[in-house]
């Protein structure tokens, strides 16, 4: 063998050990960086957490489903009452999700509904249980009055401050007029409706602070009354009743959790489907003029929710790169997401404060402000990259 091929193949075996002892040295101190990388300092993990329906249909079916920080303790449930006479509770859905460290808390209470009259004779009638569809017995509020009067003191807590959420307000006018609007046109001049929205800071007696929010459709039947004169009727539709217990001084986080989950929430269409169904079934059986009005505002009321909440999980697969911001009246008004897009131009909206996110194909996010930190290095795992 020539001088010149010995050397040469010295010379490749020297470059091949220094870039294997290269290769290592690199894997050690990528290994040890990820190693070093801790959740809650360098990264956080947002989790898709999904409701199913288990008692309602022959199997179960997933209802809807949210994002949260993966670390949390998440219950949710959908409970049926067919015998229930108020209509609106018959399918009731709640959440209550707990932090790792306990120190957030959140709840979502179940739609509800309370009836209230003018007219004493009626109001006797309703509190005796001979009007069919009669609800709670209450007289009427607003939102911000029903998180005082009654969430409040249910959670045996103070509010501190109160006010209108102006984002869903506009939605709840609108939805209102629609309303009152659909009744006109069906002859029934006697129905007006009214809506509100309304957030709260509560104080607990353990020292925490809560973020309370309620959206409440007030449904007004004026007819002439039993003793005279004219005389109201009031069904109050309560849609969303939810409140975030905090430790005191961690508002500016529990809000970006707030719009997180409402910015993630989804419904699936077929459940949303199969409930509006059961309901229109009912208000056949039952003929009656009050459960028509109340079929119209449960259907104005689940569009107001939709625009709220938006529709489903993959509803940005078929709107392809268009914002879905447009709808994202709540999420906007707490200031808490920011918009994100994948590689294939879908918007994501995640917990805002980040300089770089991830997705992974199972639902599950994840957020950094170290730009030394990779998912796909630390867990070895298949994270793409999202653009803000």
């Amino acid at each position: 063998m020539s001088k010149i091929l010995i050397v040469a193949s010295i010379l490749s075996i020297l470059l091949s050990c220094n870039a294997q002892s290269s290769q290592k040295k690199n894997s050690n101190t990528v290994a040890g960086n990820a190693d070093a990388m801790m959740e809650g300092k360098d990264y956080v993990i947002l989790k898709r957490f999904r409701i199913q329906d288990r008692q309602g249909f022959n199997q179960p079916i997933e209802a809807s489903s949210f994002v949260l920080p993966a670390t949390w303790k998440v219950n949710g449930m959908v409970q049926w009452n067919g015998m229930s006479k108020c209509i609106p509770e018959i399918v009731q859905a709640s959440i209550q999700a707990v932090s790792a460290d306990g120190d957030y808390e959140l709840m979502m209470f179940p739609v509800t509904q309370f009836d209230w009259s003018d007219d004493p004779v009626y109001l006797d009638a309703m509190q005796r249980g001979f009007n069919l569809h009669s609800c709670n017995i209450a007289q009427p509020l607003d939102a911000a009055g029903y998180i005082r009067n009654t969430m409040a003191p249910y959670l045996k807590a103070q509010v501190k401050t109160a006010g209108i959420i102006t984002a869903l307000q506009q939605q709840m006018d609108a939805g209102a007029a629609q309303m009152t609007q659909q009744a006109r046109q069906a002859g029934n001049n006697a129905y007006s409706h009214r809506g509100s929205a309304a957030e709260s800071i509560l104080q607990f007696k353990d020292g925490k602070e809560g973020l309370a929010f309620c959206t409440l459709m007030q449904t007004i039947v004026t007819l002439p009354g039993t003793q005279g004169g004219m005389a109201n009727n009031y069904q109050c539709y309560v849609s969303m009743r939810m409140v975030l217990k905090y430790k005191q001084g961690s508002e500016a986080m529990a809000r970006k959790i707030m719009s997180t989950f409402f910015s993630s929430a989804r419904v699936n269409p077929q459940w949303a489907s199969a409930i509006q169904n059961m309901y229109l079934k009912i208000g056949i059986d039952a003929q009656d003029q009050t459960w028509k009005q109340i079929q119209i505002a449960h259907a104005a009321q689940q569009e107001i929710s939709n625009n709220i909440v938006r529709s489903w999980e993959a509803s940005n697969k078929t709107t392809g790169s268009k914002s879905l911001s447009d709808n994202d009246g709540f999420g906007q008004y707490l200031r808490g997401v920011e918009n994100y897009t994948d590689e294939s131009g879908n918007t994501i909206e995640l917990t805002s404060g980040y300089n770089h996110a991830w997705s992974k194909g199972d639902g599950s996010y994840l957020l950094s402000n170290n730009p030394a930190f990779d998912p796909n290095v630390t867990f070895n795992e298949d994270w793409k990259r999202l653009n803000k």
